[in-house]
């Protein structure tokens, strides 16, 4: 267990000491620089050689300095990175840790503005414009090439639920427009947008908070799937409350030690056209009329620390983290419902959004379908292919997976369509030109998911691969020879399935004895005439 962080310094500090942590001290342009050097990592590097990255030395295409630093894929760049974010020395560790947090929640605590650093330095009202506001932080153009504008990526959006008063932090992408100005996208299924509406049904405008750079615990909370306010969970996967403050123009308490927070109100009577931004499909997520921020006050640290995600195409800094964040809360719930329960895999190729893989382990006739419907309802908007196999299938194979989906569904048997889905930013949902609505919500009834049970209905012959002892002994003979490293994919070597009658076991055992004759002879006594193709009825033979 490594030691909690109070602030985002003090983990960059342990970053730095577990050499995870790249530091950039020339001269770098956040509007055209910093998005294409961290993306190279996620397209030209081994995941475990991914690491976080903190720019010091900032300027933009406009010529100006920046009296703060730029911290780029510090929380999810890879699972080791992730692991230290969470506060556990491996990666292994992550799935007890968030299992611990769900399970035993920390109630957060108020603190004096005093002690709360993100109180440091305060503009509110005509010093907004005065100076610059929003716009005077290193805000990055985090794609540049189809982004319209410097965006927010790694936002922790806190706002409160209006009628029961309890807290939600989410991540949304959030654009600048003005120096008191934020475009502001919500998605269908979170719960950010569920304040809205509540908020515009009593005409009201949602207040709402901007956080920039939390202790890390908050960030991985801010983009997982939780039934808890996200304050409680990060207190406890960081071991310690969350320290709370509040706020100098809205009635909320955020957090004390961030850097950045950003305060102000979401309208409700209107809308204004924001996007399009890269998004976590690898695709652009168009632009329409979305939510607007007006922001009341900025207070932040002296010299902050501006905290980027690395999104777009998967893989990257935020498939990382919804994958781990989303596994967590699912793999609790079946855990709790589905007795035969093993493992679950998000898939990163699906952007930890579409893809779910469950592993069961000697399921009882039903419980794969528990197992799919359980994942089905766990959110609305997330899960276009849930797929439940057995556990000798590797669950982060696709081969494997692929080859239990070919040789153990029959798809007028084993699969199920499901209609009602949000589609939210998949582009396949709808043209482009499209309404909102008409893409988050194809038809008036929604789009699709498909259910697929790749578990054995009954018992199968072996595995067609030699015996595991066989295949050990040649891979000693292979290394003796000096043949290239091997990377063993599952399945590697035969094993039974339930159906191996003993006759057919046998005859394999006089083979490797080099007895094979003696089956052969065995074979012909047990002829049929020709008719058995037509009948299926052995009819033995004078031959």
């Amino acid at each position: 267990m490594l030691v909690p962080y109070r602030d985002v310094r003090e983990y960059l500090k342990e970053l730095e000491r577990l050499n995870l942590l790249i530091r950039v001290a020339r001269r770098v342009n956040k509007d055209t620089e910093i998005g294409p050097l961290v993306r190279w990592q996620f397209q030209g590097l081994n995941e475990d050689q991914r690491k976080g990255w903190l720019f010091e030395n900032v300027t933009d295409s406009r010529g100006r300095n920046f009296d703060a630093k730029v911290a780029v894929s510090i929380v999810g760049a890879s699972r080791r990175v992730y692991a230290a974010a969470l506060g556990v020395e491996t990666p292994e560790e992550v799935e007890k840790k968030w299992e611990e947090a769900i399970s035993h929640p920390i109630e957060p605590v108020v603190v004096d503005r005093s002690k709360a650093p993100v109180k440091e330095v305060l503009m509110k009202g005509d010093d907004l414009r005065k100076t610059g506001g929003v716009d005077e932080l290193p805000v990055p153009v985090v794609n540049p090439g189809t982004d319209p504008a410097a965006y927010f990526s790694a936002p922790i959006w806190i706002t409160r639920d209006p009628e029961t008063g309890v807290y939600n932090a989410g991540t949304y992408r959030s654009q600048v427009k003005a120096p008191d100005r934020l475009g502001l996208h919500i998605s269908s299924g979170h719960d950010g947008r569920v304040h809205w509406f509540k908020a515009r049904e009593r005409g009201e405008p949602l207040p709402g908070v901007l956080i920039v750079s939390p202790d890390p615990a908050l960030s991985l909370c801010s983009v997982s799937k939780l039934d808890q306010s996200e304050y409680v969970i990060s207190g406890a996967l960081n071991g310690r409350p969350l320290e709370l403050v509040k706020a100098e123009t809205v009635d909320m308490l955020i957090p004390a030690t961030a850097e950045i927070a950003i305060e102000g109100m979401i309208r409700t009577d209107i809308l204004e056209m924001e996007g399009p931004f890269g998004e976590f499909s690898g695709h652009a997520g168009p632009a329409d009329y979305k939510f607007i921020f007006d922001i009341t006050a900025i207070t932040h640290r002296r010299s902050p620390i501006f905290q980027v995600f690395i999104s777009e195409m998967p893989p990257s800094e935020s498939s990382m983290i919804r994958k781990f964040g989303r596994e967590g809360p699912l793999r609790h719930e079946l855990a709790a419902k589905v007795p035969s329960f093993h493992g679950l895999n998000i898939a990163e190729e699906g952007g930890c959004e579409e893809i779910a893989i469950i592993s069961l382990r000697k399921p009882k006739p039903g419980e794969a379908w528990q197992a799919l419907h359980t994942a089905a309802a766990f959110n609305r908007k997330m899960f276009k292919w849930i797929i439940a196999v057995d556990d000798d299938i590797n669950i982060n194979d696709f081969f494997s997976i692929l080859w239990a989906i070919s040789f153990r569904v029959q798809p007028h048997r084993d699969v199920e369509i499901q209609r009602g889905k949000n589609c939210g930013l998949d582009p396949s949902s709808a043209p482009g030109e499209a309404s909102y609505k008409e893409r988050d919500f194809p038809d008036g009834q929604g789009g699709s998911r498909l259910l697929i049970d790749a578990t054995l209905k009954w018992g199968f012959p072996p595995v067609a691969l030699p015996t595991k002892d066989l295949m050990l002994h040649a891979k000693e003979m292979w290394e003796e020879l000096g043949l290239p490293k091997l990377t063993p994919r599952s399945p590697w070597y035969g094993y039974e399935l339930g159906f191996w009658p003993k006759e057919w076991a046998e005859a394999a055992k006089l083979a490797m004895e080099g007895r094979y004759l003696e089956t052969g002879e065995k074979y012909r006594r047990m002829r049929t005439t020709s008719k058995y193709i037509e009948t299926g009825q052995i009819e033995p033979t004078m031959d």
